[in-house]
Parts: C-alpha cells; structure tokens; sequence
C-alpha cells in the first residue's frame, strides 16, 4: 500500500475564523483531504474577531494545529511606553507584517508535526498562503529544514504590485522584496489569485522559472436548487455585500439607476447594500439627490446574507483603482448564488476577465455612467442566462485537481528544491 503523501499547509487564518483569508484553504483542504492526502494546517489559534462571530458554514478538515502569536501588534495599553513601542514597531514590521513574530512559533509547531509522522512517510510538501506573509516566512523556514519541496500561494501580492504610499512607504517596500526574494527562490512553485497577479510577480520575479508560476482562483461550492429565486413583482433588487470605502463610490451607479428607470418606468430599481456606507459616501449620495434608490441594511449572518444575493436580480462588485490585480471573494459566493454579476471595475482590473472568461456576469468601468447603464439593462431587462459549464470551472473540486497537478510536478523527485539541489529527507 502507497504511503499517502503529507502537505503542510501554513495559514494564518483558518476555519472558523470570519476573515475571508481563511476560506480558500479551508475549502482547498477539503478536497485534498478527499484526494487521500495527509493534511496539516498549521493556523493562528482562535481569538475573538471584530469581523463578526465564527464562521460555522466553513469546512473544517485535515488536523489542525493552533499557534498562538507569542506577540501581538500593536501592543495593548494606553501608556507612554506602549504608545511609543508601537510607533516603532509599525515602523519596523512594515516589510513583513504585524504577525512577523508568529512565524517562528508556527515552524516550531510544523517541525512537531513532522516528527510525529511515520519513519517511512511519504516527503510531503510545505504550502504557505498569504497574506499575512508571516505564513510565508515560516513556510520557507519549515521547507528548508525538511529538505519538502515549498509552494508560495499568494491571496494578494507582498511586494510585487505598485502599493500606494498609503499603504508602504518605498524603503519599506524595498526591504520587503529584498526578503521575499529569498521565499521565492526557495520555492518550488508559486500559485497566484488570479492571472494579472501572476503578470505581476513575473515582472518583479523573472529570475525563477515561470512555467512554475501558476494561477488558481477562488471558487464555490455548488448549492441545491431551491425557492430562492427573484420576486416577478415589485423593485428590482441590486445586491452588495460588504464595504465601500476609499476611492470607491455608488454615486455613477446611482445616476445610471435615476437614467435607466426613467426609460423603464413600470419597474423601480434599487440598490440594497448589506454593511454599513461610510459618512463620506452618504454625503456624497444625499448631494447628488439619489438617496431613494439605494438602502443600508446590517450586516447579517452568511446563511441568511446568501439566501438574500440567489434572492437578488443583479449582483455587485466594485473595485477600486488600488486593488486591480484582485478579485473580491464575495464575486465566488455570487457565482454560487447563480445570479448575474456586475462588476464595476478599472479598465485593467482582473475582475473584468474573471467575468468574460467565467460568463457570469457584465463589467463596466466605475465612472462610465453610460457604460453601467447599458450593463445594467443587459443584465435587468434581457432574456439571456449563465453558462452554467463555464461558471462550474470555478467549483472548488474543479479547482482543487488544478492545485494537484502542482503538487505532484513539485513532489517528484521530492527533495528537489527550486535550484535543482537534492537535500536529504529529515524530520
């Protein structure tokens, strides 16, 4: 009998945990586990979260070890000594993160795991996903010390991307791709989020090979048919979940809704974000006189939130000009809930080719009224469906037979790092 072949997998942010790092592998485990691999997550241990209660609609598969962060920034305490500890401790952990001092307790605890496993145990392969790229350190740090082949998974980029000074001063993103260089020539593979996040590393990283850069997106899993289907009568209903801030805005949505119903008077149109808008937004709504096509409503659980997006007739996303290699996670759960999307998006944002190739949906730029106008109406007041086949390529057990042809390229000959260097297999 074939001894089944370990992946470690270090992610900071697991199930249940409500931050939506913790979906993809949280998902990802599941299928691996159901493709008879020996899963270990290494994750942050579990503390209460300002982002909402426990996720309990998360699968939770694999053995899971808990790391506590043995030092948590910013440092609590309202005294001179913290406040000024804090000031420089941000500064200094810009290039690696807040979560920098987990990474050692997170390879010690890999390392534990390790030896408990099997004299004659298959070589496995480390998988570290960021953010926060202290996975990624003690990923590199795990693989190095077991002689395992080590596969980046990047959710978002660390130092491959045009940040805006906002977010990282130019030292500090100098010094974090002087360190992530490191990672990436230890690695075996990369995995990114989408592929205009891979054109990116490439541009930044080009001394690795690039037919091991790879692109695996988020999914969804297929939900039953059921009731919840949009209501024949009464307002047409656009849903948001989630935020709106910085330089996003719904104000050209709301005039292209204030134009588009003046063509279509028989049927109103509103908007209903599920979040709270930001003073700044509301401002700008009440200015423009469109308040009366669009609601705020609370936060709700996800089971109840997704009963409301298959409810819905359209369904949103925005993206701002800070974040164009990025495809928001709630588009997943849309493409779950089997309801047409429209993305508002930058012209080069990767949310516009995720909906082309996927067919789920229509993509308009963010300040082209005209241009969501006629989207809309496509979307509203058209007779055309989703392809179903092309939505499907983006269910998590098609996504996970992608990730299994990159771990077996990676795992033979298995102790063969990215430099072609044979190291001995220890625990």
């Amino acid at each position: 009998m074939t001894a089944r072949r370990t992946l470690l997998i270090v992610s900071y942010h697991f199930a249940p945990s409500p931050l939506v790092g913790a979906k993809r592998f949280s998902f990802l485990t599941r299928e691996f586990t159901k493709m008879g691999y020996d899963v270990h997550v290494v994750a942050q241990e579990l503390n209460d979260s300002v982002h909402g209660r426990a996720d309990n609609s998360l699968p939770i598969h694999g053995t899971v070890h808990r790391v506590a962060n043995p030092l948590v920034v910013p440092l609590k305490g309202k005294g001179l000594g913290s406040k000024m500890a804090n000031a420089v401790l941000r500064r200094v952990l810009l290039p690696v993160g807040h979560e920098w001092f987990w990474a050692r307790a997170a390879t010690r605890k890999a390392l534990e795991v390790a030896r408990a496993l099997p004299r004659d145990a298959t070589p496995g392969i480390v998988i570290a996903t960021s953010p926060p790229h202290a996975a990624m350190i003690a990923g590199a740090r795990i693989a190095r010390k077991l002689g395992w082949p080590l596969i980046l998974d990047y959710r978002d980029p660390w130092s491959a991307y045009e940040w805006p000074e906002w977010h990282r001063s130019s030292i500090s993103q100098w010094l974090a791709a002087r360190i992530e260089s490191r990672l990436v020539r230890r690695s075996a593979a990369r995995v990114l989020n989408t592929p205009s996040m891979r054109e990116w590393f490439e541009e930044c990283f080009d001394f690795v090979p690039a037919e091991r850069n790879h692109a695996v997106p988020n999914g969804f899993d297929a939900v039953p048919d059921g009731d919840h289907r949009p209501s024949r009568e009464g307002a047409l209903r656009i849903v948001h979940a989630g935020d709106i801030y910085g330089s996003r805005s719904l104000v050209p949505l709301l005039r292209a809704l204030e134009q588009l119903t003046a063509r279509h008077p028989g049927r109103e149109i509103r908007v209903t974000n599920y979040g709270p808008l930001p003073t700044t937004e509301w401002r700008r709504i009440r200015g423009a006189g469109l308040e009366r096509f669009i609601e705020e409503r609370p936060r709700i659980p996800f089971a109840a939130l997704f009963a409301e997006l298959r409810r819905a007739h359209v369904l949103l996303a925005v993206v701002s000009e800070h974040m164009t290699y990025s495809t928001p996670y709630k588009v997943y759960d849309y493409m779950a809930a089997g309801r047409p999307i429209l993305g508002l998006a930058p012209n080069d944002a990767a949310l516009h080719g995720l909906l082309a190739e996927s067919g789920a949906g229509v993509g308009a730029d963010p300040q082209d009224i005209t241009g969501i106008e006629r989207a809309l109406e496509q979307l509203l007041f058209s007779d055309a469906r989703l392809d179903s086949a092309r939505v499907d390529r983006y269910r998590w057990s098609n996504l996970a037979l992608q990730y299994r042809g990159i771990i077996e390229s990676v795992a033979e000959p298995a102790a063969t790092d990215a430099r072609g260097v044979t190291s001995p297999q220890t625990h």
